[in-house]
């Protein structure tokens, strides 16, 4: 089950709601990141942190191809380290 939490502390992406989807399935994938941007707008948020992982690239590629169709512009996290692939920046 994926995990919601809102980031009280300062964190490397701000205090930005965050959807955890690390061992999440393909099932209701979908519902559950549309349910999270539909929540984060309701609460006048206007960007969001979705933490995909990296494993085998399908949550994260099903997670990109619903971002692309509903038009909300993202990009990978960045750190002082590099570029995190496994967590996106989303604009909504």
């Amino acid at each position: 089950m994926a995990k919601s939490r809102d980031s009280k502390s300062k964190s490397r992406s701000g205090e930005l709601p965050t959807l955890d989807l690390h061992g999440h399935r393909m099932d209701g994938l979908v519902d559950t990141v549309d349910r999270f941007i539909t929540k984060s707008q309701s609460q006048g948020k206007d960007a969001v942190r979705i933490m995909t992982g990296k494993g085998s690239g399908q949550v994260k590629s099903a997670v990109q191809s619903y971002l692309k169709m509903g038009g909300y512009p993202f990009h990978f996290e960045r750190t002082v380290s590099g570029v995190n692939e496994g967590v996106l920046i989303v604009s909504i």
